[in-house]
């Protein structure tokens, strides 16, 4: 984590915004009707539609974030609280995590992992049998004892079909049973679709829907406004909208603005503490070319010519482009622009917004293409 720290006699400034993917910046902002949703779940018990959540949207949207403060509502009720990944063995990883947790060896709860060999998969009748004892007996548990599991799983898109069906199935188990399980899933919003069109994961479909876009930008100036003066500095309001506006309300870009801004205000705190449009003009130029470096470049690092030429094509639309108009852009038939499209699908550049439409899935990405098209092109010798 950076921090920008000055030390003026006996003040001391700390640059509060956390431009970090999946930090927990100072204040949450736009997600009010998630936290709402999920705090009912907690309040309404087993079963409630708040304890299974389906959380997707774009990169940067602040999907991780979320989680971890869902999680830690969670934990502060006296909950136990497992965090994965999509891109573990997602059952292994928890039974392992059940198994060294604290909180379940101070309530007396004690599970076992049997032996899993590298070559193991839940695919595997044995596997799954031990899954489903060690799962059932903690949350059982954990239920007698007013307590309750949640499991929380960020990047799902890259989960094993396999093992989500498995951990669907057992959540469902536990449901009936009205003990006290939650389940939270988030992921880039086609990926996450497409593994709830895989087979066993049925039940997961009925997980309530929780899309995050992009946060209007009044609540966005009301939090950079409250966070600048709780570090001991102010924002003029000219200075305030200008930054505000430039984040067009993405959640990521918010921290990175409001990070950049700050510190262009910092600057001059032992003359004035006082932010000027002068300095979020600079402070958001600053952003902008991080962004678009750490952001957007990063997500097209490795990109073939032809998957270029097809984001390019694309960016002579505004909004969803038609897969058939992009193919005749690139002068090719639709059956190889395909092969390109699926590539960005897979890289989650763009997605599929309807039959034979595509758009960009990272905000920006229209723009910054534009604006860097002749650099771009220049990487691949054109």
């Amino acid at each position: 984590m950076t921090k920008e720290v000055l030390m003026t006699g006996k003040s001391r400034y700390v640059n509060p915004f956390k431009p970090t993917a999946g930090m927990t910046p100072p204040v949450l902002i736009g997600r009010d009707s998630v936290i709402d949703d999920f705090i009912d779940g907690m309040d309404e018990g087993p079963g409630a539609p708040g304890r299974l959540l389906r959380i997707t949207g774009p990169r940067g949207s602040g999907k991780t974030v979320l989680l971890t403060e869902l999680g830690g509502i969670a934990s502060d009720r006296g909950w136990t609280v497992i965090n994965v990944s999509g891109k573990e063995a997602l059952c292994q990883s928890i039974q392992e995590q059940l198994a060294a947790n604290a909180r379940l060896k101070s309530l007396d709860i004690r599970i076992s992992v049997p032996f899993i060999s590298a070559e193991a998969h839940l695919g595997n009748a044995q596997t799954e049998i031990g899954f489903r004892e060690s799962f059932s007996s903690v949350v059982r548990a954990l239920t007698k004892k007013g307590s309750g599991l949640l499991i929380a799983i960020d990047e799902v898109q890259d989960a094993s079909p396999d093992d989500m069906a498995v951990l669907a199935t057992n959540v469902q188990y536990m449901i009936r049973e009205q003990q006290n399980i939650a389940l939270l899933f988030a992921g880039i919003t086609t990926g996450v679709l497409n593994l709830l069109n895989g087979e066993g994961i049925t039940f997961l479909r009925r997980a309530r829907a929780e899309e995050l876009g992009s946060i209007p930008v009044d609540e966005v100036a009301a939090a950079m406004k409250e966070t600048i003066e709780a570090s001991g500095l102010r924002i003029a309001d000219d200075a305030l909208s200008y930054a505000a506006e430039t984040t067009h309300g993405y959640a990521y870009l918010i921290q990175m603005v409001g990070y950049y801004v700050w510190r262009a205000g910092r600057r001059h705190v032992s003359s004035s503490n006082l932010i000027m449009l002068d300095d979020a003009k600079r402070g958001c130029a600053e952003a902008l070319r991080e962004f678009g470096s750490s952001v957007l470049g990063t997500a097209l690092a490795g990109l073939t010519r032809p998957a270029m030429e097809y984001l390019f094509a694309m960016t002579k639309d505004s909004a969803a482009s038609a897969t058939s108009t992009v193919a005749g852009r690139m002068g090719i038939p639709p059956q190889n622009a395909n092969t390109y499209r699926r590539m960005l699908i897979d890289r989650q550049i763009i997605e599929r917004t309807a039959p034979g439409y595509v758009a960009f899935s990272i905000p920006f990405m229209r723009d910054y293409l534009i604006e860097n098209k002749d650099e771009i092109l220049s990487r691949y010798g054109g």
